[in-house]
């Protein structure tokens, strides 16, 4: 930790998880809306995967940008899905001289008719505190393993 880092209390800390555990009740109760609460207007959403995974290249890159942006992007991708439904695990706590740097361990399952898609990885954000309290400013979802067919996501 820098001298100049952000200081972060257990308030700070439980506001932190509340936004990390809301994105995900947002994002599997398929309110879009809400879940642009989680992110800042500037905020960027970037996707990776590991190398081996097929059709990873498809998803990889900034995938939206802005609270608004995110939203609609990630609405367009899960909107078609029958269900989703997003597990957290550990989740680490990181001042930075600009907020927070988290990381939070996720599988995420993903089902259209019969099909299933099951991705797990992990959300690095950056956060940063506003008017309206913590939020992500920047998020990197790091996909480590997938399971199923690509194509429930994708469309195919």
């Amino acid at each position: 930790m820098t001298q100049n880092a952000q200081q972060v209390d257990a308030h700070d800390e439980a506001e932190i998880r509340s936004v990390l555990l809301g994105y995900v009740e947002a994002l599997d109760g398929r309110d879009f809306d809400r879940l642009a609460e989680a992110f800042t207007a500037t905020a960027e959403l970037v996707n990776t995967f590991e190398g081996y995974i097929p059709g990873g290249d498809d998803f990889t890159g900034v995938l939206a940008t802005g609270d608004d942006g995110i939203a609609k992007a990630v609405g367009a991708l899960m909107s078609p899905l029958d269900a989703t439904q997003h597990f957290l695990g550990a989740i680490w706590l990181e001042p930075t001289e600009e907020g927070v740097r988290t990381r939070t361990q996720v599988i995420a399952h993903h089902h259209r008719g019969t099909g299933f898609y099951h991705t797990g990885g992990t959300y690095t954000d950056s956060f940063v505190r506003t008017g309206d309290g913590w939020r992500i400013d920047r998020r990197v979802l790091h996909t480590s393993w997938t399971t199923g067919d690509a194509g429930v996501v994708a469309g195919g």
